[in-house]
């Protein structure tokens, strides 16, 4: 498990500006805002309560009856054993912020000032829900 990339305090910083050196930690609001927006986006994409949420399809899928998936799911007692923050969500916030900076920094065309957004490539949604590459016959 890993953690979120903050600009909170100096080390945050400095640990954020070694996974994305074009972070501009001059600007401690701009890094730490690059990084929320990314953290976001990255969580909009993800699924919620990972963890329950595969146990629950999962036990549906087999037509297990709903009285066991909620006895299974609280016998398991995700809330109290949250595992962390995947690697993969982390990972996937620092190549986001990259594509929200390099976005932001625009360019100067025939036109004037442009501005390109960038939504979550297909790249990094594979890198938030990897695919098992199995079938799914459902």
């Amino acid at each position: 498990m890993a953690d979120w990339f903050t600009a909170d305090d100096e080390a945050a910083l400095e640990r954020a500006h070694a996974a994305f050196p074009e972070l501009p930690v001059e600007n401690e609001d701009l890094a730490g805002m690059l990084l929320d927006v990314a953290r976001e986006q990255v969580l909009t994409f993800a699924d919620d309560d990972e963890p329950a949420v595969q146990v629950s399809d999962l036990l549906y899928n087999l037509g297990v009856e709903d009285a066991v998936v909620t006895a299974v799911i609280t016998l398991l007692d995700f809330e109290a054993t949250e595992p962390g923050v995947p690697t993969r969500y982390v990972y996937a916030q620092v190549l986001q912020a990259k594509n929200l900076w390099f976005a932001g920094k625009g360019e100067d065309g025939p036109d004037g000032f442009t501005f390109s957004p960038r939504p979550l490539s297909k790249d990094i949604q594979r890198i938030i829900r990897p695919t098992s590459g199995v079938a799914d016959v459902y």
